[in-house]
Parts: C-alpha cells; structure tokens; sequence
C-alpha cells in the first residue's frame, strides 16, 4: 500500500474518533440532564401587602420569623438548575394568591402548598418535597385612610393662646378590624412638653418643630397602622411660663385684731411653728424671686374675735399675703395653739 492511502485511513480514523467522542458527550449531557436530582436550597420569603394597598400582612409572630426557608426539590438535574437560578431572587406572597386569604383575620399559610402553585413551580418538572418550616400564622386585615384634626395641649405649667398645628390635619392608615375604636375620634393631640416649653420666649410667638403626634391607645403598636405626618410643627405664644419650687421649712405668724391684742395670750405649738415641706407654684419670675430671697415667704394664722372669745385650739394656715398667682401646698397646714386671757394689770 502507498503512503497517501495510508494517510487517507489515517485522517479517517481520526475524523471517526473525533465524532464518536462528541456523539459521547452529548450523550453523557443529554442523560446527565435527564437524571433525577434531590436538591435542598434555602430561599427568601418575604410577605408583600397588597399592590392596592388596601390589603395588609404581616406573620402574627414576627420574632419567630426571619424570613428564610428551606425547599426539598426533586426533578432532573437541568430542571432543578434553572428553578435554582429563578429563586436567587426572594419569593413574594401576598394576600389573595393561591394558599393566602384576603379575608381580614389570623390565617396559616402551608408553604409546601402555596409554593406547588406558584408561577415559579407550575409548570417547571419540578417537584417540592417538603418545606422548612411547613407553615407560618399571619394576620390579615383591609385598611383605610382616616383624617383626624390635630388639637395642641400644653403643659400647666405654662399659659399660651391659640396654639396652631401646622399642618391640622394628619392621616391614618386604620386596619378594620380596629375602626370601631376610633369611630367616636374626631381629633389627636400633639403635646408639648414641659422642656420644649420651657425654652420658648415669654410674650413672643414661637414655632416648635417635630412634635409627636399621639395615637389613640386602640391603635398604639398595631403593625398596620400608619400615620402621615407623624409630627407636627406647633405655633404657640407663652404669655406666661410656670415654675415650682419646695420651700424645706416656712414660719407660721399670728393675726389678730389690734384691740384684742391686750386681751389674749396666744401661743402656737412648738412642733407647729414652721410648717414643712411648702411646695410654691407660680410665674417663673416670681418663684425666682423666691428662689433668690429677694421674697419671703411665711404662712398665717388668722384670728377673730369668735376665735379668741372660744379659744380655739387649732386653725388653718393660709398665704393670702402674697400673689394670686402662687399657690401653696403642703402636707398640713395645721397649727395647734394655746389661747389665754392675758394677765390683767392691777387696780392702784
């Protein structure tokens, strides 16, 4: 035989070779394909309201819940490949699809269920096995928009006119199962507190931003409810602003008519000669002269003639000598006396 048909057979064996490798591998693909396979992959699971809006979830244990799951897939190998790559992405569930109730209340949903009909499992050859955990509780409930005025309230410890809210109104977003706590609601209260008070200007108006907005307690830390805004800006003029301070000891004086001081002898109780504890409550500038001494402060004992003539024994302190706008406080007030005829000055 000559070298070029030995040449010829050469190339063709090759050529054979070479086919009957590929022939092999697409083979080997094709039924490697077609295997079956078990697979467990963990997944995203996340609850999603409504896309109206007018339809909430969330799972009834939140803490017990984090979101993941994990799948027990069987099917072939290219089947569970490509259903691998579409649940890198979360799974979104929302009330109204196959498994999930949109009727307000406490529902389980059995994932196991839920997920064989699903757009993501129908029709893939794939099979699910089970699911880890099998079911979640969650409640449902149908929401809606309510407006509500918004009343401002400012503390005693100051007087203001015509507070505003800006803006009046806010909105509130109220599942139905609770609507009937705020049937009879008309307004919600922006509060002012004692330290935003206390750093305003005097006779001047001022605005006080990010004002908390307070719920009703039906709704207080429900998961479904929303406000918009949530605070408020408030508007106010203080026309005065109130202080207090606590007077540790306060000493008790005696009135009486000055024609009947030659008549009677009158002595309190030692133990009730300073009264204890005074708390003094008022504009901020006179309790700061209170505070500074520039005013002193006393209580009295006030005593008319029926007191005398009946030698009363015991009788209410008062402050009436100072400002209308303090007022004075106390554990008792109280002070015990000893009324006696004074002596009588001898006949010559």
């Amino acid at each position: 035989m000559s070298d070029e048909p030995k040449a010829k057979a050469a190339i063709g064996f090759v050529r054979t070779a070479i086919v009957v490798t590929l022939v092999s591998v697409l083979i080997w693909i094709v039924a490697e394909g077609e295997s079956l396979a078990h697979e467990r992959i963990e997944v995203t699971v996340r609850l999603v309201d409504d896309p109206g809006g007018t339809i909430m979830i969330q799972p009834l244990r939140r803490s017990n819940w984090n979101g993941l799951v994990t799948i027990e897939l069987e099917g072939s190998t290219a089947q569970v490949a490509n259903l691998r790559e579409l649940l890198r992405d979360p799974i979104q569930l929302k009330p109204g699809d196959p498994g999930i109730s949109p009727e307000p209340g406490q529902h389980i949903i059995d994932f196991a269920q839920t997920l064989r009909q699903s757009p993501l499992f129908v029709g893939k050859g794939v099979s699910i096995l089970s699911v880890e955990p099998e079911r979640i509780a969650v409640q449902v409930d149908q929401v809606q928009w309510h407006d509500f005025d918004v009343r401002v309230d400012v503390p005693d410890l100051a007087s203001a006119s015509s507070p505003v809210a800006q803006p009046k109104q806010v909105r509130v977003l109220v599942p139905s199962q609770l609507a009937g706590a705020v049937a009879d609601v008309t307004s919600l209260t922006a509060r002012l507190s004692p330290m935003q008070v206390q750093g305003l200007e005097v006779g001047q108006r001022n605005t006080v931003s990010d004002v908390p907005v307070e719920l009703p307690a039906a709704l207080r830390g429900h998961p479904f409810v929303r406000m918009e805004p949530a605070t408020v800006s408030v508007i106010v003029t203080i026309e005065s602003r109130e202080d207090s301070i606590k007077l540790e000891t306060v000493p008790v004086l005696i009135r009486r008519p000055a024609f009947q001081s030659q008549n009677w002898v009158v002595t309190i109780d030692p133990a009730d000669q300073l009264l204890q504890g005074v708390t003094v409550t008022g504009p901020d500038d006179l309790i700061e002269r209170i505070r500074s001494g520039d005013l002193k402060v006393f209580a009295t004992v006030t005593l008319t003639p029926d007191d005398l003539d009946a030698r009363i024994s015991e009788k209410q302190a008062s402050f009436t000598d100072f400002p209308t706008p303090l007022h004075f406080s106390a554990p008792s007030t109280t002070v015990r006396l000893s009324i006696t005829p004074a002596p009588q000055p001898e006949s010559p």
